[in-house]
């Protein structure tokens, strides 16, 4: 990402108002475009499709919250190794392999969320809808096809036709919303969903044609072989972005279990008191990403760069001099990315009872919205954290970092759900602190014998 922050960098410096509105934009839209009209999608779906959806609302919302979050749950390690393969990749500028990766990487997933999601709709007592062989497919078709549309995320980024991308979002759930009011309609609740699930196929395979214009498939055989030595080399990226995803998703899991509303029909279990708040919260992170891929991650690119460059043919002086400048950055990009996001997160919960009174006309309750937006704080200083990590190549570090936020956030809500509840988001908030804080702790280790570090792995490689 921080090629994409040189670029925003440009037209910062050009200066003006118009300079940081372009900038403001598109970094909206490469950290959240898609994540904000799938929100304002669904939203609309909601609040507009009533007629539609009155065979089974909560069913329709159940399938496709619990798709979002256990394509993640499932897959969300596979995006990390996938994600360091395609960047490998193209930097050599093989991009016809990258094209081959992107569809081999599409077959494999494809073929076990189709095997997923047949099992789980296999748990949908669909008796009560009138098309219900339609539902189930729509049901597996979307889930499938969300599974895809996170592999092609990662790879369009590569590009740098932002609004093109944002464009084919906006087309896509824009004929979601439509699928959903149209098919549901006529067809009930099982032409809701095969609608929904129309439109996100249609971004999936918009996405497909970008990519492939960008990078036209070449040969498959070295693209396989390549895949077949990433997982074993980078095992520990895998199980980073799987107890990563794992630690986000788990407490929600947890109280879905204890404390959540059965969903007439199916397995599904929705806890609306603590799912909306986390969800609003989240949305919080969207300016403190923004500020990461501008500034910080771009600014410790280049610092960390100089370093490794120093090491090829500076003197010893030399070496040191920007060793000393690497940790200063690494310092000022996480107290800089704390103040930006902790502003916002500080005036939020000031604000916090007058939202959830405006928003959710007080049916929510306003601490747990506090503690969420705190535990998006910790959050997001440890997703920074990790992936500075990432560019130190410490992934084992990252995975141990990871496996603390899943291990706390599961003790501590399973604790929340023996006790009969209380202050719902703590787990998630002390969590994040605590796997931020061993994050950052093997930063500064690895900064303070960097040189020692880099030295030891390319003399043993």
């Amino acid at each position: 990402m921080a090629g994409i922050g040189f670029e925003l960098q440009k037209i910062l410096k050009e200066g003006g108002l118009a300079g940081f509105f372009k900038v403001a934009l598109a970094g909206t839209i490469i950290v959240a475009g898609p994540w904000i009209l799938s929100i304002i999608g669904i939203f609309l779906i909601s609040r507009f499709a009533g007629v539609a959806l009155a065979e089974g609302r909560t069913l329709f919302m159940g399938v496709i919250i619990y798709s979002y979050a256990f394509s993640l749950f499932i897959f969300g390690g596979t995006h990390y190794v996938f994600t360091r393969m395609v960047a490998d990749i193209i930097y050599l500028d093989e991009r016809r392999e990258a094209g081959a990766a992107l569809v081999l990487f599409s077959v494999l997933i494809a073929a076990l969320s189709l095997l997923v999601a047949l099992l789980a709709v296999r748990g949908l007592d669909t008796d009560t809808i009138a098309r219900a062989p339609m539902f189930k497919l729509g049901a597996v078709l979307f889930f499938t096809v969300i599974n895809l549309t996170w592999l092609l995320m990662i790879f369009i980024s590569l590009s740098k036709r932002y609004l093109a991308i944002f464009i084919i979002f906006l087309t896509g759930i824009s004929t979601s919303v439509a699928g959903v009011v149209g098919l549901g309609t006529r067809l009930g609740l099982g032409g809701a969903m095969m609608g929904f699930a129309t439109g996100q196929s249609l971004t999936a395979l918009l996405l497909f044609v970008l990519s492939f214009r960008e990078c036209p498939p070449g040969r498959f055989a070295a693209a396989a072989g390549r895949l077949a030595a990433y997982f074993p080399k980078y095992r520990y990226l895998f199980l980073t972005g799987l107890f990563y995803y794992w630690g986000i998703w788990i407490d929600k899991i947890v109280f879905w279990i204890a404390f959540g509303t059965p969903v007439p029909g199916s397995f599904i279990r929705l806890f609306d008191a603590y799912d909306i708040p986390v969800y609003l919260a989240n949305l919080t992170m969207i300016p403190g990403l923004i500020y990461f891929i501008v500034a910080a991650e771009t600014n410790f690119y280049v610092r960390l760069k100089n370093f490794l460059l120093s090491l090829s043919h500076g003197r010893y002086d030399a070496i040191l001099e920007q060793k000393v400048r690497l940790q200063a950055e690494m310092r000022t990009c996480l107290t800089e990315q704390s103040l930006f996001q902790g502003v916002l997160t500080v005036f939020l919960l000031l604000a916090a009872p007058a939202l959830t009174a405006a928003l959710f006309q007080n049916a929510v309750d306003s601490s747990i919205l506090r503690v969420t937006l705190t535990a998006v704080f910790f959050h997001l200083l440890f997703l920074t954290a990790l992936t500075l990590l990432f560019y130190l190549e410490m992934y084992a570090q990252a995975f141990l970092a990871s496996l603390v936020f899943f291990c706390l956030n599961l003790a501590l809500s399973v604790l929340t759900a023996r006790f009969g509840g209380g202050l719902f988001g703590l787990s998630y908030l002390i969590s994040g602190c605590a796997a931020s804080l061993t994050a950052i702790l093997y930063l500064r280790l690895a900064l303070g014998r960097i040189d020692r570090l880099i030295y030891a792995r390319y003399s043993s490689d």
